[in-house]
């Protein structure tokens, strides 16, 4: 025997293989960290393009109720613009403002004896 013989070491293919299985552990580790960056920054756009999405959703329905009640105060107006070109279509008959004005101010004609009666 030359030296002291050590029992408790490692044989090099030991520590070849331990050193191979460290090395592929840091590999898998820095590829797991590379990926869940990866997941959060797809899962940050996404939820940006969502947030997007929801407030155009939000601004479409604000801009369609305004666009109905646009719609409906547009039809009252047409139906007073009718009821008000009717009135001055009837206005231009001199028949209609005959009777309009005799019923209206109690115009009569002459010899003739207007009776209100209370309703």
């Amino acid at each position: 025997m030359t030296g002291p013989r050590i029992y408790n070491s490692e044989s090099p293919e030991v520590q070849q293989a331990r050193l191979a299985k460290k090395r592929q552990k840091r590999v898998k580790e820095v590829h797991r960290v590379r990926r869940n960056r990866l997941v959060a920054l797809f899962a940050f756009f996404f939820c940006c393009l969502g947030l997007t999405l929801i407030n155009q959703r939000n601004q479409v329905q604000r801009i369609d109720a305004q666009t109905k009640g646009y719609q409906s105060s547009l039809s009252q107006l047409q139906r007073k613009q009718q009821l008000l070109q009717n009135k001055r279509n009837d206005l231009r008959d001199p028949d209609y403002v005959a009777k309009f004005l005799r019923y209206k101010f109690y115009y009569s004609k002459p010899d003739e004896k207007v009776y209100h009666i209370p309703e």
